[in-house]
């Protein structure tokens, strides 16, 4: 991207401060320190104390919309006398979310995973209906492919992949003893889940809507304004990296994510949710930066004052401003390009080269944001999470549903296919969580409340009502106070289960059929089923953060020797942005194992962001490769060979990058034109990664 194209073309569509601030939610008054001392045991069976917070006006909008979704959706599998009408009320509260957008997407996405999981279940049931051991064999690999393909895989396509594996167990399981209603049974779950979605997207489409296109342009506003801070806090020395990268990586994330949504959302906002995850990359990319860059202006002190000029604008929203002060900045970088080339002066051009990749995302961050601008940059797919996190999660699967179908086969237990549903359902939704026990721990809270309200909703309140207005009257304060709850850090797992477990156990039909033995059996079956889960993630193959973080550290290993090799395309936009989102999960891993491999908090990240510095910098190195002559292009693909294989070692690799840039130097020196400009260019991205190891 260069200045030059710009000229004449206001950036971010106007003049003058755009700056957008987002203000915190208005917060309604509260009865919590009334209530709260009365409520001890509230704590320790995992709900929060009442004066620990206070809803905002959002929060209780997207609660009351979460709840009169559900009463539709009761509502019309009644009308519809569908076989099991509380599938429905559960479908809408595993697709709440604030988001329209969002809603959207899931439901879609648990569409297909249904029927997937559903023809798996019809296909699987006919051919080995009448042989126990080879269905539940296949139906424990099946699930454990299914939880090896959601790691592997990202946002709601993840979630699809775990549907289409427990929907399995949830129709197949439920007609075990009667393996000819296997085909009711999942064309009832189909009808329920349709029902469930259409209800839900019908309430957030119409009552008090909440678009992520609606967030989305002052959400740019805000992270731009906090990465460009900390870039410019990093590079005057004022940063404090570490937990600051870490959030702003979560940050970043979360903006892609609103992006995301907003293009489902109408195809009238596909152009500015591209150009905010254009936005987002380009940040990110300068996230990942910030340590060169640091390098870069120690080298090249002549250049600060010119780019650090081009920040305050752009945080700002000023265009007209951001314009005058790139061009400006673009201006002294080409004078010193030219001046470093005439001087064989390696240290000069590699900070110019990295100074100018700086200044390259700045100006894409700016174009990103202007309407006017159509983006020629079409984003990839974000890379695909470690295959052997997948492994690893997939064979941990297979042993825990295994040894669940074992216990249910051994003590012939009538709520045994209860519990291995709730096993494999927990499982699979788990199985790519960074923090899976502490998850469990909320599951197993979340079906001990379950049980205990609704046991007496069911014998007590129920029996006494005859009309759906007092059903409704039951069930909306307590879908209304877990849909509150999910939206709160630490307790949103907590609130997000435990109303879709009540709504199981307390399976509101019609007729109902009050039936207390089964409410216990199944209420056991599934406090068993979180206990069940607990044990796994603490016993079974423990989920290992540091672990993780190795395993993704190997993956941008793999992805740099690729590059090294020439196997993989040089596309330097795409491989980065694909690995934006490695470093995001990373942080997440990280965060989770209390600290990176290397011992300190930034370590795992310093890590990847060095690999990352070496990718990019062969990228630039194999397009140097056409210029070159064939003496010249095998001694740099022979450098590029060696830098791959010793990417794990960083001392090495800055060692060797050091000698190979000095005996290129010494090649330039015997060259002239093109010929010495391309060797003194390789020379300067070798010395740039002799610069670049990580503390």
């Amino acid at each position: 991207m260069q200045i030059d194209e710009l000229a004449g073309v206001p950036l971010m569509g106007g003049s003058g401060p755009q700056l957008r601030v987002a203000f915190p939610p208005v917060s309604s008054p509260s009865l919590a320190p009334a209530v709260a001392p009365s409520l001890p045991v509230l704590k320790g069976l995992g709900l929060p104390r009442m004066g620990e917070w206070m809803p905002s006006r959002g929060a209780v909008g997207h609660a009351v919309r979460t709840a009169l979704a559900t009463l539709l959706a009761l509502y019309l599998a009644y009308a519809l006398q569908l076989e099991s009408p509380q599938t429905a009320a559960v479908t809408v509260l595993i697709v709440s979310h604030p988001m329209s957008g969002a809603v959207i997407a899931k439901s879609v996405w648990r569409i297909a995973g249904t029927l997937v999981g559903a023809a798996a279940a019809l296909a699987l049931m006919a051919g080995f209906g009448q042989s126990p051991e080879a269905f539940l064999l296949l139906y424990g690999l099946w699930l454990a492919g299914c939880v090896a393909l959601a790691n592997r895989l990202r946002r709601f396509r993840s979630y699809a992949a775990v549907l289409a594996g427990y929907t399995l167990a949830l129709v197949a399981l439920g007609a075990v003893d009667d393996p000819l209603r296997t085909f009711d049974i999942a064309a009832a779950r189909v009808a329920a889940i349709v029902v469930g979605v259409l209800a839900k997207m019908m309430v957030s489409g119409i009552l008090w809507p909440v678009t992520a296109a609606q967030r989305l342009e002052s959400r740019v506003a805000r992270v731009t304004a906090a990465v460009i801070g900390a870039l410019a806090d990093d590079l005057t020395g004022a940063g404090t990296p570490g937990r600051r990268h870490r959030d702003l990586l979560a940050e970043l994330q979360g903006l892609d994510d609103l992006a995301t949504y907003a293009a489902v959302e109408s195809a009238a906002f596909r152009r500015q949710s591209d150009g905010a995850r254009v936005a987002a990359a380009a940040l990110f990319g300068l996230l990942a930066r910030m340590d060169a860059a640091r390098r870069a202006l120690a080298s090249l002190p002549a250049a600060a004052e010119p780019l650090l000029a081009c920040l305050r604008p752009l945080g700002e929203g000023d265009g007209p401003a951001f314009r005058i002060a790139a061009a400006a900045a673009r201006r002294r970088l080409r004078v010193a390009l030219h001046l470093a080339h005439r001087a064989g002066d390696t240290a000069a051009l590699t900070a110019a080269h990295q100074l100018g990749e700086v200044l390259d995302l700045l100006v894409q961050v700016a174009v990103a944001r202007d309407p006017a601008r159509r983006l020629a940059f079409t984003l990839p797919e974000p890379a695909d999470g470690p295959l052997g996190s997948a492994v690893i999660a997939a064979l941990r699967t297979l042993i825990s549903v295994g040894l669940a179908a074992s216990f249910w086969v051994a003590t012939e237990w009538p709520a045994g296919t209860i519990m291995l549903s709730w096993t494999s359902a927990f499982g699979a939704l788990l199985a790519s969580r960074a923090n899976p026990e502490q998850v469990s721990v909320q599951v197993f809270r979340a079906a001990l409340w379950a049980g205990l309200l609704g046991l007496p909703v069911t014998f007590l309140l129920l029996p006494a009502l005859s009309e759906f207005w007092g059903l409704s009257l039951v069930l909306a304060p307590i879908i209304v106070v877990a849909a509150l709850m999910s939206q709160r850090p630490g307790r949103g797992d907590f609130g997000s289960f435990m109303p879709l477990l009540f709504l199981t156990l307390v399976a509101p039909t019609n007729p109902m059929n009050y039936d207390l033995q089964a409410f216990l059996n199944a209420a056991a079956a599934i406090v068993m089923a979180a206990i069940w889960i607990l044990l796994t993630y603490r016993l079974i193959l423990p989920v290992d953060g540091k672990g993780e973080v190795r395993r993704l550290l190997v993956s941008f290993s793999a992805s740099v020797r690729a590059l090294a090799s020439g196997a993989a395309s040089p596309d330097g936009k795409a491989w980065e942005y694909r690995h934006h989102h490695r470093l995001a999960r990373l942080a997440v891993w990280e965060v989770a194992s209390g600290g990176g491999v290397a011992g300190n908090g930034d370590g795992a990240l310093a890590q990847a962001r060095a690999r990352m510095d070496v990718g990019r910098a062969l990228i630039a190195m194999r397009g140097l490769l056409p210029g070159l002559g064939p003496q010249d292009r095998r001694r740099a693909e022979l450098v590029m060979l060696a830098l791959g294989r010793l990417i794990e070692d960083p001392p090495r690799l800055s060692a060797f990058a050091r000698r190979a840039g000095r005996r290129l130097e010494v090649a330039a020196d015997d060259a002239e034109g093109a010929r010495r400009r391309g060797l003194l260019d390789l020379a300067a991205w070798c010395r740039q990664l002799a610069g670049a190891r990580p503390d």
